[in-house]
């Protein structure tokens, strides 16, 4: 008995690996980040688990920061007791070219409205502090959305956050453009009934969308020509703003700097391989109903149609409880200066969804 409770209170001693710590603009709220190869230097991480997990996935690393409210408990409380007693954790995955970083202050305002909440804000997909061993050309399986998908599974599995079969912390997850169509792949059988939520901001999935589709997968091979003939460098100097301006123009300054910061440090292979794997997604298995699944789109969003998106939901078995349509971009929940009403507003509406969702899965 005394060895069991010895092994649960060892459950969390990882959290004590943080690389940083910051605050987070909200008052008590605080993140810090992480990587496995840190909790590994840090004997936080066996090196055994660390290697089973970059075979499984094709990561060199894998990189994300954690979100909690340090003023939600009435009073001092160890960081291990917040992971351990929160009734759930929220899982930002983000999209192509990008960074946890382009959440912005979202994870902070959920755990402020909950404090209960824990946020993880992942890098994912060989973008950030996640980067694919074989960078130069990672394959294809790796590199679309279900690749992606069973790489934050395998990270939930590593660092153990599930927890024991009969525990009620619930799962919520948050994926845009890339990161949300990846949740259409998650493995719903290894998971317990109304302990997972899930909500798909502008979802990148094109399975009926040829005319996207095409321009995904020529923009991804257009890429890779500048990498056989080393033109990338003048992409990268003259298309990647104007294309980030383009696409992702009513997002903010902020958001369209980390894009661009990104776009200067991934290896040339990842950005053509992972643009070109989202043009060939197979379409996910139908369902008779999606149960905890919000899907939000931008009616402007040049990167996901709505007519078509809303004809593929259809035929996978999504209904009008499912599905919300409102006024923005793909960036539709990052307000820049011109979109800072409808982005702003949209911002909430996403943040009162995940709520909810978590709220739901907790009632039921």
């Amino acid at each position: 008995m005394k060895a069991s409770a010895r092994r649960r209170r060892g459950k969390w001693d990882w959290v004590g690996g943080f690389k940083t710590s910051r605050q987070e603009g909200q008052d008590g709220v605080v993140s810090l980040s992480f990587d496995l190869s840190t909790l590994v230097e840090k004997r936080c991480l066996g090196k055994k688990a660390f290697t089973q997990f970059k075979e499984v996935t094709g990561l060199v690393d894998f990189a994300w920061r954690v979100v909690y409210n340090r003023r939600s408990w009435g009073g001092p409380i160890a960081r291990k007791e917040i992971f351990r007693r929160a009734q759930g954790f929220v899982v930002f995955i983000h999209g192509w070219n990008g960074s946890g970083e382009i959440w912005e202050s979202l994870p902070a305002m959920v755990c402020q409205k909950n404090h209960r909440l824990v946020a993880f804000v992942l890098d994912v997909n060989g973008f950030g502090g996640s980067p694919f061993i074989e960078a130069e050309m990672p394959k294809v399986a790796q590199c679309h959305p279900e690749g992606c998908m069973r790489a934050v599974e395998k990270w939930i599995e590593t660092m153990k956050l599930r927890g024991r079969a009969g525990t009620r912390r619930i799962f919520t997850f948050v994926g845009h453009s890339m990161g949300g169509a990846a949740l259409f792949y998650m493995n719903d059988k290894d998971w317990a009934e109304n302990r997972y939520a899930r909500c798909a901001v502008a979802p990148a999935l094109l399975c009926n969308d040829t005319l996207r589709q095409g321009f995904y997968v020529g923009l991804g091979a257009g890429i890779g020509i500048g990498l056989q003939y080393s033109l990338l460098d003048k992409l990268k100097e003259k298309l990647a703003p104007r294309l980030i301006q383009e696409l992702i123009g009513g997002a903010s300054e902020a958001v369209k700097a980390e894009h661009l910061r990104i776009f200067e440090r991934t290896d040339k292979g990842t950005l053509a391989q992972t643009f070109y794997a989202l043009g060939q997604a197979e379409e996910p298995r139908r369902r008779r109903r999606w149960k905890n699944f919000r899907v939000i789109l931008g009616h402007k969003d040049r990167l996901v149609g709505v007519a078509p998106m809303l004809n593929l939901l259809e035929d996978l078995g999504f209904r009008n409880e499912n599905i919300r349509v409102v006024l923005g971009d793909h960036y539709l929940f990052s307000a820049g200066f011109q979109t800072r009403r409808s982005h702003g507003e949209n911002r909430d509406i996403l943040l009162e969804e995940i709520l909810q969702l978590h709220g739901g899965c907790r009632t039921r």
